[in-house]
């Protein structure tokens, strides 16, 4: 038993460094790429906005797929964030095709993060967390786990490890993450085309959002909990 701790523990370590070693090539591809952007962009007036404008939206595939790959690494990697790169395929791809973007490699990242966590941890020792207990505590443990998706403050390892200790098949475990990334896969594309167009209006705009949607969630997630502890007193 204790063998297999110490296995899994390196086996973590490992990957955390393959992970970051490949995230750090594929950021370094990407600023190759983007090298005359970045130049343009330091040497930025209101004259050559169009003409950044043009080269940053003329990448073809491969760089997409490249963002695609640094997205699912970094949501897959306990302790990176991917909140960064969600606004720079605004910034590339316009809202649209950033979203879609933002949205699935979210989704695959989530997946591949609940497999890893089954195999390298024991996701019953999260048991006694109080971000297990809030959301096991809901009259609906599904429509929480939804919303702690959406929440973007907390790790998505440790909501990972509450959906897999709440849902035992991979479809009930695929519904939550679906949904509960829509929300912020799109507003970060949004916020990235807005800074490309230099509109601080829908970038103002963009940060509102998103704080209140995070507040409305939490302050849900608590609601719903304290009309459960009241219905079971009265119950008692």
């Amino acid at each position: 038993m204790e063998m297999m701790r110490v296995n899994q523990k390196v086996m973590r370590i490992l990957l955390f460094i393959l992970g970051g070693i490949l995230g750090i090539l594929v950021l370094y591809k990407l600023y190759l790429s983007y090298l005359p952007e970045i130049q343009l962009l330091l040497h930025f007036n209101s004259k050559n906005e169009a003409l950044l404008i043009k080269m940053v939206r003329s990448h073809g595939i491969e760089d997409l797929c490249f963002l695609f790959i640094l997205n699912v690494i970094c949501v897959a990697v306990p302790g990176l964030s991917n909140g960064i790169f969600c606004v720079l395929n605004g910034i590339l791809y316009g809202p649209a095709t950033g979203f879609i973007v933002n949205w699935i490699s979210d989704v695959l990242g989530q997946v591949t993060l609940l497999y890893l966590l089954q195999k390298l941890y024991s996701p019953e020792k999260l048991k006694k967390s109080k971000i297990y207990k809030l959301l096991r505590s809901q009259s609906y443990p599904q429509l929480a786990l939804t919303i702690a998706y959406v929440i973007p403050f907390i790790p998505s390892a440790t909501v990972s490890y509450v959906n897999v200790l709440l849902n035992k098949t991979k479809k009930s475990r695929i519904i939550p993450i679906a949904i509960g990334t829509i929300p912020f896969a799109y507003l970060y594309a949004y916020g990235g085309d807005s800074i490309l167009h230099l509109d601080a209006k829908r970038l103002i705009t963009t940060i509102i959002f998103i704080v209140a949607i995070a507040l409305i969630a939490v302050l849900i997630l608590f609601i719903t909990k304290k009309i459960r502890d009241h219905q079971k007193k009265e119950a008692v």
